[in-house]
């Protein structure tokens, strides 16, 4: 009986630090996502905690409008890849990312100064998470990033299907 209760022990710890050592997803991200042509392809949506530079990313279909990402507590910055057919980086051209930023922002929040031109910033923003907590609204429609932003994603290393 007491190798029983030494054995049984032994798993409970076990488990116990399996469950300890788990990723805990703190809270959720989502938003939409548009594309500068006809259509919009597969993406990889990638949220970068800020402080860890761990990343946290889901792959979306060819024509999907959203995205939802688990991660855990942090300041992320959100930005997309895109993949597939006819969407691969040029050789000799800027290479196409997509983000989150005060542009994407101000289309959502302000159609009419969108439409006159007046959606200028194109500042990344970093999205606060906590536990429990969905950020909601963090839309990938800048497309048309300055040198400086794009730099900053630009040296985050992406794996994409």
């Amino acid at each position: 009986m007491a190798c029983m209760n030494i054995t049984l022990a032994r798993h409970i710890a076990t488990i116990a630090g399996a469950i300890g050592s788990a990723p805990l997803w703190a809270g959720t991200i989502t938003g939409g996502v548009a594309f500068p042509g006809d259509s919009i392809p597969a993406l990889t949506v990638v949220a970068v905690d800020q402080k860890s530079g761990k990343q946290f990313q889901v792959e979306t279909r060819a024509g999907q409008r959203s995205y939802r990402i688990d991660v855990a507590d942090g300041s992320y910055i959100v930005f997309a890849v895109p993949h597939g057919a006819g969407v691969s980086d040029e050789p000799g051209q800027p290479p196409l990312r997509g983000a989150y930023s005060a542009f994407s922002q101000c289309v959502l929040s302000s159609p009419e100064k969108a439409r006159a031109g007046e959606c200028q910033n194109h500042n990344l923003l970093v999205v606060d998470v906590a536990s429990d907590d969905t950020r909601k609204r963090v839309d990938i429609y800048d497309w048309y990033l300055p040198a400086a932003e794009k730099a900053r994603i630009m040296t985050i290393k992406v794996e994409t299907p």
